[in-house]
């Protein structure tokens, strides 16, 4: 039996896989070390999973995560699993390794994760051969859920949205200036406040102005991200994350305007990578 974990800023889901049933899927809050404390990331292990999950469930964790790209953050995590599941051997990956396993399996292409942040890399099949870091919601970012709101934000905040999508959103969150400047400042989390705003500009995402602004910031994501590969147009580019699958549509305009061809897209690597992982269970 084994335990995947696919695991970004907002949620973390836990397949637990054994070669004689479906997978038996639980989620929790977040875990990306950059973001939240090792106190915090174990209250999650402890009062969210251990509850659902029994410590003697599995053998082996594979945990694929965003902020799981330095020995320090994964340490930590390693450390925390091993005090409420003693018994299992634990690996920690980065979370754009496990979108390019779960969209590519041994093939190659260029794999994108387009959530709460954005991340890409080129995948030869076995290994990233190539990555363009993302940055983070301060610096990068361009196209995922925090960028959308700070963009939307941005143009909230100085008055230069449409009278009617202003209205909407007051009407929805009455938000003062305090509580934006707290949650982004002052606040855990900043970028899963952002990108908590994608739950407003997604059901309007038809209206032109919403259409536009989302579409800006996945042709960014494209300018700054996927054609600094230099086989971009060689290879398929495919997409796991919420943003990418909430507006696939938009998505898709713009990698045609920016001639781009997009493969696949997914909700969630996870499926994809209970099917990489099989063969490790017997499947």
């Amino acid at each position: 039996m084994i335990l995947i974990a696919d695991s970004g800023s907002t949620k973390t889901t836990w397949a637990l896989s054994d070669k004689e049933t479906a997978p038996i899927t639980v989620k929790t809050n977040g875990i990306n070390p950059y973001f939240i404390t090792e106190e915090s990331i174990e209250k999650i292990i402890r009062d969210e999973l251990v509850p659902l999950i029994a410590p003697d469930s599995f053998d082996k964790v594979y945990f694929y995560g965003a902020g799981c790209s330095t020995e320090n953050n994964n340490r930590k995590l390693i450390n925390i699993m091993a005090r409420y599941y003693p018994a299992a051997t634990v690996e920690i990956y980065h979370d754009i390794l496990g979108a390019a396993r779960a969209l590519f399996g041994k093939d190659k292409g260029i794999a994108a994760i387009l959530g709460t942040g954005c991340n890409s890399c080129y995948y030869n099949g076995e290994e990233i051969f190539s990555n363009v870091p993302s940055l983070g919601y301060l610096y990068g970012d361009e196209g995922a859920g925090s960028n959308l709101g700070k963009t939307f934000l941005g143009f909230y905040l100085k008055k230069k949205l449409p009278a009617d999508i202003s209205a909407a959103f007051d009407q929805q969150y009455h938000f003062t200036l305090e509580d934006i400047l707290n949650s982004i400042y002052n606040r855990p989390a900043p970028n899963r406040f952002l990108a908590s705003l994608s739950t407003f500009i997604a059901p309007r995402q038809q209206h032109p102005f919403l259409h536009d602004l989302v579409k800006a910031s996945f042709i960014s994501f494209f300018e700054e991200q996927i054609e600094k590969y230099e086989n971009y147009k060689e290879v398929p580019v495919s997409f796991v994350g919420s943003i990418a699958w909430y507006y696939r549509d938009i998505l898709m305009e713009a990698a045609l305007e920016q001639k781009i061809s997009v493969g696949t897209i997914l909700q969630s690597p996870l499926e994809g990578l209970v099917r990489y992982h099989a063969r490790e269970i017997g499947h």
